[in-house]
């Protein structure tokens, strides 16, 4: 098992939205198991597991 910390941009008016919407949403074997909010260059950071490298980068 893969983890993996995953910087997002998004729009401003979307990132509560995105907070509630992304954990445990599952792509291609990856799962996204925490979202937060930051402040800065990105405006949230998404924990991930994945089974493998390549499930991470799909």
């Amino acid at each position: 098992m893969i983890q993996a910390y995953i910087l997002i941009e998004a729009e401003p008016v979307r990132v509560q939205d995105l907070i509630q919407e992304l954990p445990d949403m599952e792509l291609d074997g990856s799962i996204i198991k925490q979202v937060h909010a930051v402040t800065g260059r990105y405006d949230l950071i998404a924990f991930v597991e994945s089974p493998d490298l390549q499930s991470l980068g799909n």
